[in-house]
């Protein structure tokens, strides 16, 4: 058995549960993992710290940099060109220093993907023992973004495991990820942060409390929404959609006129999360809560006196659906219109 860094370990907060598991797995590491839950709790963050803890604590800050060469991190990137080879590799690391343990977890471009040629790449290197650590791992941050032919490429890695090699996906959406992958994979979830754990981090960051209190009720669990809502305010709430559901369109043209300045002023994202945001509030004003945000408390009790149960879990599951569509580049206009007609306030 490997003697497991559970210092190491120890530095992923809010995940009990999943810290767990990967102590005990650190013991006797192998085969695939998929760690999946929410954005912004601790995925990426757990699959380097568990890479550190199945090897030596000398390595863990190259480790931690992702720069260690037995260390193999795959993300979303855009495809390589024809031509200037020498460029794309420059900007693929670059991009890789966004996914180090200190970083907040990017949000790749809606069209880049993990490609085929990439996976040809890992499963060429896995073919070999570690260079220097006690177990090589390979990094598949947002796993869910790769292709069908890479995705068959890569099962046959998983088919086939090397000794002290592991590898660790992570995933938002692990039911994108095809039944043969999950199969072959232990799986590790991870759960929404509790409002302590992120308020207690905030503060310890200095933040003043008055606005940790607002980023705490915007969160909803993701550490990363809380950091994206204190670095830019209004990041993640559309001013317009929140005049909308204070005030809900009368006719289809008012319909029509919020939807040219929905897709001309604000992303897709955006405006889900918004929607999102709310009638997520909405749900859990029905147990006694209530956001500390004045502006947001207000709107959340206006629609919890006015929408039925039935359609505000109408309207979650339409939001998370689409929410699921935003990466097909849809056209934002259809896109819009076949959100909000589908919306229920009864």
């Amino acid at each position: 058995m490997a003697q497991v860094n559970q210092a190491v370990l120890g530095m992923l907060k809010g995940q009990p549960h999943a810290v767990e598991f990967l102590e005990k797995a650190a013991e006797n590491p192998q085969g695939g993992y998929i760690f999946f839950g929410p954005d912004g709790v601790g995925k990426r963050t757990a699959a380097i710290l568990f890479a550190a803890a199945i090897n030596p604590p000398s390595f863990s800050e190259t480790i931690f940099s992702l720069s260690h060469p037995d260390i193999a991190p795959l993300f979303p990137f855009r495809a390589e060109p024809a031509s200037g080879r020498e460029k794309w590799i420059e900007e693929l690391g670059q991009e890789r220093e966004n996914y180090m343990l200190d970083k907040l977890s990017p949000d790749p471009n809606p069209s880049w993907v993990i490609s085929i040629d990439r996976i040809r790449d890992l499963r060429r290197e896995m073919k070999y023992p570690p260079r220097i650590l006690h177990h090589r791992a390979a990094l598949l941050f947002d796993f869910d973004r790769i292709r069908e032919e890479g995705a068959n490429a890569f099962l046959k890695t998983l088919e086939e495991p090397q000794a002290q090699t592991v590898l660790v996906l992570t995933t938002s959406r692990p039911f994108a990820l095809p039944a043969t992958i999950r199969s072959r994979c232990k799986l590790v979830r991870f759960k929404a942060l509790e409002d302590e754990v992120i308020k207690d981090k905030l503060l310890n960051d200095g933040h003043p409390e008055e606005e940790v209190d607002v980023a705490v009720d915007v969160a909803f669990g993701s550490l990363k929404q809380a950091y994206l809502y204190l670095d830019d305010k209004e990041s993640l709430i559309s001013e317009e959609v929140f005049s909308y559901l204070e005030h809900p369109a009368s006719s289809d043209l008012d319909l029509v006129r919020l939807i040219e300045r929905l897709s001309y002023q604000v992303g897709l994202d955006k405006i889900l999360s918004s929607f999102s945001l709310v009638f997520r509030w909405v749900m859990r004003a029905r147990s006694g809560r209530r956001p500390s945000w004045k502006r947001l408390a207000k709107l959340v009790g206006t629609l919890s006196a006015r929408i039925s149960r039935a359609a505000l879990v109408h309207n979650i599951l339409a939001t998370e659906r689409m929410s699921g569509r935003v990466a097909l580049n849809p056209t934002p206009s259809l896109f819009l219109y076949q959100y909000l007609s589908s919306l229920r306030f009864d």
